[in-house]
């Protein structure tokens, strides 16, 4: 059934019309045209969208609403721990703020614009604004599945212009003053292990010492810490990240001393010590060490040992630039750092430092010399 009239106080068109959902009757109700045929017109196309089973029902849901079901009902069964916690820190600390009481089916293209315009004029890194994007993008993406809106206008948006910045690295000279200066430091096997091999952080604090095998001179990366230190997840950050390194002398000798270490520590603690087998422990109880209190500590060794600071995971990019000064092969790097596929080493890496450009350019000296 369906009609359309004219409303004798506002003098305005509207219309109505019933239809059917899962066995039950419904309503769309329409005001405020001012002439017949532009509400006519609105009925025959919602007419359509009904039979067409694309018709979306108003929804007084916000953004901010759905983001907490999204997060709570589907996101958390799709990720790791860490991508679900910074997940939720985007929400909180961007999302919400700034568009979280918007109505869900009032986000439009210039709204949504605005959002990315507004990150960008307050300062925020290209990186940030892509992984909050990426988080509405695929929060929305869902609310158009669930017929909540008709289109998810995230996916419309122009982002900023990239400004792609060298990754913060060592010299050679400073890297071993670095191992010099820190050599009686708590965490001077973590550091090796981080310019010696390229792992990751979370890689170095899930190393166990049945990972090591010190007669063939390898280690395998097996396991890591997630969550922030409060669980160990079995594999790597990827498939290609479960790989066997191998190992430099320097470091063999500098994991035997943390080994005799951990023995000394076992002994002395007894049955307070619980044997996680960790190459990197917590000399209280032989637990996992929490990453923010390892990177505390490296701020503190980086300003003694008066070096410029770089974050911990750049020592992993200063053990990749160092090999490719020597000419490595990338391929062999790249297994090495644990990329799954080439190219993300050469996009990462594809900076040549002053030294290597030097060398390019005498090459074709040597070459073109007539």
């Amino acid at each position: 059934m369906a009609s359309l009239f004219k409303n004798s106080k506002t003098e305005k068109w509207e219309f109505v019309f019933d239809y059917y959902k899962d066995g039950k009757r419904r309503q769309v109700r329409r005001r405020g045209f001012k002439t017949k045929r532009e509400a006519g017109e609105h009925m025959v196309d919602l007419q359509k969208a009904v039979r067409d089973q694309e018709y979306i029902e108003p929804c007084r849901m916000t953004i901010d609403d759905f983001l907490a079901y999204w997060l709570q009902h589907i996101r958390k069964f799709q990720c790791e721990e860490t991508t679900y916690y910074n997940n939720r820190l985007y929400v909180k600390n961007h999302i919400r703020p700034r568009i979280g009481h918007v109505k869900l089916q009032c986000l439009d293209d210039h709204a949504s614009q605005q959002f990315v315009n507004d990150m960008h004029r307050d300062g925020f890194a290209r990186n940030t604004i892509d992984r909050v994007v990426s988080v509405l993008k695929q929060s929305l993406d869902k609310a158009v599945d669930l017929k909540l809106m008709k289109a998810n206008p995230m996916r419309r948006v122009a982002l900023p212009r990239a400004v792609r910045k060298e990754a913060a690295v060592w010299t050679v000279e400073q890297a071993n003053t670095f191992l010099e200066k820190t050599r009686n430091s708590r965490y001077h096997c973590a550091y090796s292990l981080a310019l010696l091999t390229g792992m990751r952080q979370g890689e170095i604090l899930g190393l166990r010492w049945k990972d090591i095998h010190f007669g063939k001179k390898i280690l395998t990366v097996n396991q890591r810490l997630t969550n922030y230190g409060k669980s160990i997840k079995s594999g790597a950050k990827t498939s290609a990240g479960v790989r066997t390194i191998s190992l430099p002398d320097r470091l063999i000798e500098v994991l035997n001393k943390q080994r005799e270490q951990y023995e000394q520590v076992k002994k002395e603690r007894g049955s307070r010590f619980i044997d996680m087998d960790l190459v990197i422990f917590n000399l209280t109880n032989g637990k996992t060490v929490y990453p923010s209190n390892l990177t505390k500590r490296y701020r503190q060794d980086v300003s003694l040992a008066g070096l410029p600071h770089i974050p911990f995971h750049s020592m992993r990019h200063t053990h990749a630039t160092m090999l490719i000064e020597q000419n490595i092969h990338v391929k062999l790097i790249s297994e090495r750092l644990g990329h799954s596929k080439i190219g993300v080493t050469l996009d990462i890496y594809s900076h040549v430092s002053p030294s290597m450009q030097r060398e390019v350019a005498d090459r074709i000296n040597a070459i073109l010399n007539p």
